[in-house]
């Protein structure tokens, strides 16, 4: 079996993706397939010798959609970076889908357009119906409306029906049809019948046509600027890599395309530059930041033996090393592919409005005629049967169907965004109302993912703690390292004088020396110091161990030859992580802390922020592996994080709540979230989950009324009790109703 990835173009609902999954799924030899509307994604897995990849773009065309071959993502990196602009996707991100939705695109100017025309035309209906003049004003305006916003669903409504099913577009174009087609045939009437005047209880509803095609628009408004978004984590995540690689070919450094490089090469590196593959130091020694693999913000040193990953940043020295994965077998590349998997299997959310949609429609036309037919074969009064048959297809109009969704999605993203949360969809508010269980990272979202001098610890007599520091901040002012930012940080938090240091020099990663008045000063691990014959070691050594077993980073800081003290450093805690997680346990949620870091410093922290359970030392692709083994137990999970590495399992996850922190991995990681947390506030992780569940609970109560309203008022249409004009006025009712149950969730939540 193998996988295969398509983009499917032509998709504008759920009703589509269960069309494309069908028609994939009836194919012989296919054993899954699972399509993402977001990405424009079919994700197939198949037997290539009976169902081939032709045979499978065969099958999305028949079912009514454009299909065609798509690269592994992690093929797009074979090939380095794309250029930039929309003309060249990466090969594993679906084309942005507001190349045609979007708002900068063709659903922008329909829907401005649309809106400035139609609201003359509901004021009118409202305030001005008696003048002769104002129905043909209507007229025309209306007119213009139902082409620029109308066109769009009718071609959908048309491509529906060519394949013999009804979707939202189908309710959408027959609904307005009959509103708009109903008014037009009225004007036409009076027009022929001399004068163009109407006769005064002549009812038109052109305002009804426009609004329905205006509101509903502003929702697929808000469906296509998700689409469009939704590829950028996975573009984001390539352009890590550096286009060109500098390599030793018959003993010149030359710079070739990063796609050329093979294992075996030998690449040099230089500071301020990205690795551009996997492989091994041969020379040289640097400080590299890994924090795109592993999270952690405190730089990993190298020298010569150890590994370096493509896309990580190197801070200080120039190296050599040796390639050993290039292309699609570097880590990055399979971060990138772990994403795209992970967006495109995740489970399908079906809008309730669309799973009914394909009943829904034959059943109100079906019942239409019968009420035409009832009274004009069963009673003989075919006028009466025509309006009732126009009663029933405008009551049943699906405008209050259709902004039961998107309305309760306006007010709950409009609170969420004043308070720093940003919700992308209904989906991640349909999950986060079931949720389960979450699972924090560690760095940047417990804590704040910047070191901290956390205990200084003097060695020898006379040496107390702020001459320590004082001394040790005076050297590590000329350097770049985040552990000595720390360090003169916390000098000058104690108000501590420095004094600029002479003869300052950076050993490649190991430490700083200079000149302090008359000491001279090195500050740096137990190795490098060894190596610069410091004396007095051992018992640094000893108590250095201890701070490093609690999680704590040490430096030892040496004054004329002698280790005179320790200064131990870690990520600093946010001061609201235990709070919160008691919080998220009051909201029925089982706290898990997950890090890439070692046992100590995750039991560390887990230890104060008062959580039980702890997943240590795990990978980008073990924390998507874990989120998945949750999943399989039933578990509804949700996976806080802020990082490149967390990516995959903010994808996997039912929900992905990205924290917004400093760290060039951030933008992905909230591209790859469901949910982004902008504030830089650990108490919007609950403020979100409840603010999703009463979004929520407006959305089910908005779709419960709808449907009421279309039970109750449909049989009253088709035995003549509803004519057209108060069928409209119920339809217009219906759509306040739902606006105001979206805006009571305005009115009545606190954060």
């Amino acid at each position: 079996m193998q996988t295969t990835t398509l983009h499917v173009r032509g998709m504008r609902c759920a009703g589509c993706v269960n069309h494309v999954e069908k028609g994939l799924a009836a194919v012989p030899g296919v054993a899954r397939a699972s399509v993402n509307l977001a990405m424009e994604q079919a994700t197939v897995v198949h037997d290539p010798a009976q169902a081939p990849v032709a045979r499978l773009i065969q099958a999305v065309q028949e079912a009514g959609y454009e299909a065609e071959d798509a690269s592994a993502a992690s093929a797009a990196l074979a090939t380095g970076p794309p250029p930039a602009g929309p003309e060249r996707a990466p090969a594993g991100a679906a084309p942005a889908a507001g190349h045609r939705h979007g708002p900068a695109g063709d659903w922008g100017w329909r829907l401005v357009a649309g809106a400035v025309l139609g609201a003359p035309v509901v004021v009118l209906a409202m305030f001005f119906r008696d003048p002769a003049w104002s129905p043909w004003v209507q007229f025309a305006l209306a007119t213009a409306v139902q082409v620029l916003l109308g066109w769009p669903y009718y071609r959908g409504a048309l491509k529906s029906l060519r394949h013999g099913r009804a979707d939202m577009d189908t309710l959408v174009a027959l609904g307005t049809t009959v509103a708009y087609g109903y008014s037009a045939g009225v004007m036409v009437r009076a027009l022929t019948g001399g004068a163009g005047i109407l006769p005064h209880s002549a009812v038109v509803f052109f305002d009804t046509s426009v609004v329905i095609l205006v509101l509903i628009s502003v929702g697929k408004l808000l469906e296509a600027r998700a689409r469009h978004s939704a590829a950028a984590a996975i573009r984001g995540l390539i352009s890590l890599q550096p286009p060109e690689a500098a390599v030793v070919r018959h003993g010149h450094e030359v710079k070739i395309p990063v796609a050329e490089v093979k294992p075996g090469d030998v690449v040099i590196v230089r500071p301020g530059q990205r690795v551009p593959v996997d492989g091994v130091v041969l020379d040289g020694a640097s400080a590299i930041d890994q924090s795109m693999v592993t999270g952690e913000s405190i730089p990993e040193e190298v020298s010569p033996g150890s590994s370096v990953i493509g896309g990580t940043l190197n801070r200080d020295g120039a190296f050599h090393f040796r390639a050993q994965r290039t292309g699609s077998q570097t880590v990055l590349a399979q971060i990138v592919e772990l994403v795209r998997q992970a967006q495109g299997s995740k489970a399908r959310v079906q809008r309730i409005a669309d799973a009914v949609a394909g009943v829904f429609v034959p059943v109100v036309m079906l019942l239409a005629l019968l009420a035409l037919a009832g009274w004009g074969l069963g009673a003989g009064q075919w006028s009466a049967g025509l309006t009732a048959l126009v009663a029933v297809l405008i009551v049943a109009c699906p405008c209050a169907l259709g902004l039961a969704t998107p309305a309760a999605i306006m007010v709950g993203t409009g609170l969420g965004a004043g308070l720093g949360i940003i919700i992308k969809d209904a989906a991640a508010l349909e999950r986060a109302g079931r949720l389960t269980h979450i699972i924090l990272d560690k760095t940047g979202t417990l804590t704040t993912g910047r070191p901290a001098v956390t205990q200084v610890h003097p060695l020898l007599p006379g040496m107390d703690e702020d001459r320590l520091v004082a001394l040790a901040a005076s050297v590590e002012q000329g350097s770049e390292h985040p552990l000595g930012r720390a360090i003169v940080r916390y000098a000058q938090e104690r108000g501590l004088n420095m004094t600029a240091a002479q003869q300052f020099a950076a050993i490649t990663a190991g430490g700083v020396r200079g000149r302090v008045g008359d000491s001279s000063v090195l500050v740096g691990k137990s190795q490098t110091l060894r190596e610069q014959g410091v004396q007095g070691l051992e018992a640094a050594k000893t108590a250095a161990a201890q701070l490093e077993e609690q999680g704590q980073t040490v430096v030892i800081v040496a004054v004329d030859g002698q280790a005179s003290g320790l200064i131990a450093l870690a990520d600093e805690a946010r001061e609201e992580a235990a709070e919160v997680v008691a919080e998220l346990g009051r909201l029925g949620l089982k706290v898990t802390l997950m890090t890439g870091d070692n046992a100590a410093t995750g039991r560390a922290v887990a230890r104060g922020a008062g959580i039980e359970d702890v997943l240590a030392g795990v990978l980008p692709a073990d924390k998507e592996a874990k989120v998945r083994d949750l999943q399989n137990t039933g578990a509804v999970v949700a996976m806080v994080g802020d990082g490149i590495n967390d990516a995959p399992a903010l994808a996997a996850a039912d929900v992905g709540l990205a924290v917004a922190a400093a760290g060039g991995g951030t933008d992905i990681a909230q591209e790859a979230g469901h949910i982004v947390l902008v504030a830089d506030d650990l108490w919007a992780l609950p403020r979100a989950i409840r603010l999703s569940r009463a979004t929520m609970r407006r959305i089910y109560a908005g779709l419960f009324w709808a449907f009421i309203y279309n039970l109750v008022l449909i049989p009253l249409a088709m035995a003549g009790r509803l004519d057209p004009m108060l069928a409209a006025g119920a339809m217009a009712f219906s759509s306040i109703s739902v606006v105001l149950n979206a805006l009571w969730l305005k009115w009545t939540w606190h954060a």
